[in-house]
């Protein structure tokens, strides 16, 4: 289990509903119940599952309406996406996943956590894209990347929103080589140099 402390620590400090709250532990239990198996979430990291993983996904909430249409890209142990969908119980997040065992876990944790959500395993470049608002992703790969993958949504007018480390400046440079858009960057609230950066209008250069 995950030290009790981190999860005492992170209820004190972050305004989270009691409804909300129980969707995330269910969610956090069964990641603990696969992580290992899985490869899910190194052991250097579990302490500090609260505080360091599910509050930097609780901040993309301040761009994400309650009824949102949600794709993550990459979803891996569920961060964003299955933070998002236990804290949006009204909208729908779509994870997608390409490994096998990552796909696994995580429609057992939106059962346990009785979310509003779906995974597609595959790669994301062969997926097929259907409606979305907004489009999420943390730790999945470079900006100039992740505008290739997340293309197809934002050409269709949903919203890039990515928690990206403190070299984001240089893959946003990077990334206006091949891509057009406007954005704003967001200093993260959960400590470090790194930024909510959301992206629109996006489009090719010629």
């Amino acid at each position: 289990m995950n030290d009790g402390n981190d999860r005492a620590v992170f209820l004190a400090a972050h305004d989270v509903s009691r409804e909300t709250q129980e969707r995330l532990d269910h969610v956090i239990d069964t990641l603990d119940t696969w992580r290992v198996k899985s490869n899910l979430i190194g052991p250097r990291e579990w302490p500090h599952i609260w505080q360091r993983h599910v509050w930097d996904c609780l901040q993309l909430l301040d761009h994400i309406p309650e009824t949102a249409r949600v794709v993550d890209l990459g979803s891996g142990a569920g961060f964003p996406g299955l933070v998002i969908a236990a804290a949006r119980p009204k909208g729908h997040v779509t994870m997608i996943e390409s490994v096998g065992k990552k796909a696994a876990f995580l429609p057992a944790a939106i059962t346990a956590g009785v979310l509003s959500a779906d995974v597609v395993q595959g790669r994301v470049e062969l997926v097929g894209t259907g409606a979305a608002d907004l489009v999420t992703a943390r730790a999945f790969a470079p900006l100039p990347r992740l505008l290739d993958y997340a293309a197809p949504w934002m050409k269709k007018g949903a919203t890039g929103l990515f928690l990206k480390g403190e070299r984001w400046e240089e893959e946003l440079t990077e990334a206006r080589q091949r891509w057009s858009f406007a954005y704003e960057a967001i200093p993260s609230q959960s400590g470090g140099a790194g930024v909510v950066l959301i992206i629109r209008e996006l489009q090719g250069v010629d």
